[in-house]
């Protein structure tokens, strides 16, 4: 369930990565839906998905353990499938996140004898690398970003946009020549940025021991503390995400285009995203564990479920959905829609994907990206149809 939440903020956010995160939508409506983005899911979601990936990982150490089971050949299998599906998605759109999970897998094996402790210490210590990048290196816009001046010039450069980039003009072997450059991942690109490989390592370290202390093998022993994380997690990042906002209409800061912000102003909004989004993303998590341990949560929050345990396929099968929307050899509309636009399509999308994965669990034991991932894995065709 709480896999399946996260994918709708993936599937919105990387929406968003196509021309609806310009200030050039400036109507009310539009900056009402960018806010409500930007404060509820942007980057939550892939922190949260990320969680999930250090927990599911600290889970299967935990198996083979009770079993005797060698885990190293079988995890390195599945870290490898994983990167080339990630690959032959990267070809589609660069934004892929697998590959990078595929790599920083490798380094869940290297620290996951480390005690609990540790694991957190060396988490905090990832999460502050991005505001003292920025720190260090002054008031200025992220690397990686052109500046714009005005919301005229934002319009301008979308309209060029629509004219020139490969996604709104190249066939489908241009956009995947382009995209080429992204293979392989990454870990430290982008390092100065709350969305970084660091990152993300660090959430799989808050993911490892989270699957470690036990709590999630008897929820209904641990309530009281799963319901402080919620508590804690929602109050503080809703309060962080608000100041944060204060800060970008009051003071000029942004975490993605020019700043303007002095480097006091900046540093604290930095600290209040990078800890903001986690708390958030627990908040979240903890929220939906404890609802679903009612009857009326379980029924509301099933369909989720079935998005979740179809999550590889559903990620893939967004982006086919959204490329085709928005690529020149699709219907073309790249850098044509603003935030309304895409939210609503973005509903849409899921909405679809909720229907048929209610569909396909009903019949299949896998989704077939799932099934192609854990017979590859395992090296022996498993059973795909349910009895």
């Amino acid at each position: 369930m709480v896999r399946g939440f996260a994918l709708f903020g993936v599937l919105l956010e990387n929406m968003y990565g196509f021309g609806a995160d310009s200030i050039a939508w400036n109507s009310p409506i539009d900056q009402l839906a960018f806010a409500l983005m930007r404060v509820f899911f942007e980057s939550k979601s892939w922190t949260l998905f990320s969680i999930l990936f250090g927990f599911g990982f600290a889970v299967q150490l935990q198996r083979a353990e009770a079993q005797g089971f060698r885990i190293l050949p079988t995890y390195l299998r599945r870290l490898a499938v994983l990167f080339a599906l990630g690959a032959a998605h990267a070809l589609l759109y660069d934004g892929d996140i697998l590959m990078l999970y595929a790599e920083l897998g490798l380094g869940l094996l290297v620290v996951r004898r480390l005690p609990t402790r540790r694991l957190l210490v060396l988490a905090v210590g990832l999460m502050l690398v991005f505001p003292v990048i920025r720190l260090s290196s002054g008031p200025g816009q992220p690397a990686g970003t052109e500046e714009v001046q005005s919301v005229a010039e934002a319009r301008a450069e979308l309209e060029r946009a629509q004219r020139t980039d490969v996604y709104a003009t190249g066939s489908l072997a241009e956009v995947a020549a382009d995209n080429a450059s992204a293979i392989p991942a990454d870990p430290l690109e982008d390092v100065g940025t709350p969305e970084s490989g660091l990152a993300v390592f660090a959430m799989f370290l808050l993911g490892l021991s989270i699957g470690r202390s036990g709590v999630l093998r008897d929820i209904p022993a641990h309530v009281a503390p799963i319901a402080r994380v919620r508590a804690w997690g929602l109050t503080f990042g809703l309060a962080a995400m608000t100041a944060e906002r204060v800060f970008a209409a009051t003071a000029g800061y942004t975490l993605f285009r020019p700043q303007q912000a002095g480097l006091g102003v900046q540093l604290a909004g930095d600290l209040l995203f990078a800890f903001g989004i986690t708390a958030l993303a627990l908040g979240y998590a903890a929220m939906l564990v404890l609802a679903a341990q009612t009857p009326r949560g379980r029924a509301a929050l099933a369909p989720l479920a079935r998005v979740g345990r179809l999550a590889l396929t559903v990620y893939l099968t967004q982006t086919l959905m959204f490329t085709t929307l928005f690529y020149g050899y699709g219907f073309g509309q790249v850098f044509r829609l603003g935030p309304v636009g895409v939210t609503a399509l973005a509903v849409m999308i899921f909405g679809v994907q909720v229907v048929a994965c209610q569909w396909w669990s009903r019949r299949f034991r896998f989704g077939p990206v799932e099934w192609l991932w854990r017979s590859l894995t395992y090296l022996k065709w498993q059973p795909l149809r349910t009895r």
